[in-house]
């Protein structure tokens, strides 16, 4: 299997929302959380990583600023959601 893919969706103050491609013989953004955080943080700083994955489910992979730390639900707005 190959590393995952993902494209950004929003980059917000103290937030980056990112989204699975889901790609045949590739590891979902969730097998692959470490390494994508690292590039995430190398990108975007210690925002908060929160992405959409495989099955449409928004969570957050949460980090220490320089690691990976776990996962975590994520229930907010997202920048999907239209705002009325």
């Amino acid at each position: 299997m190959t590393r995952s893919s993902y494209s950004e969706m929003a980059v917000m103050h103290g937030f980056v929302f990112i989204t699975d491609n889901c790609r045949s013989g590739s590891m979902s953004v969730t097998n692959d959380a470490e390494r994508v955080v690292q590039e995430c943080l190398g990108i975007y700083g210690e925002r908060r990583i929160i992405y959409r994955d495989s099955e449409g489910e928004w969570g957050e992979l949460l980090h220490t600023g320089i690691q990976f730390r776990g996962f975590a639900p994520y229930t907010d707005r997202t920048p999907d959601e239209e705002v009325v």
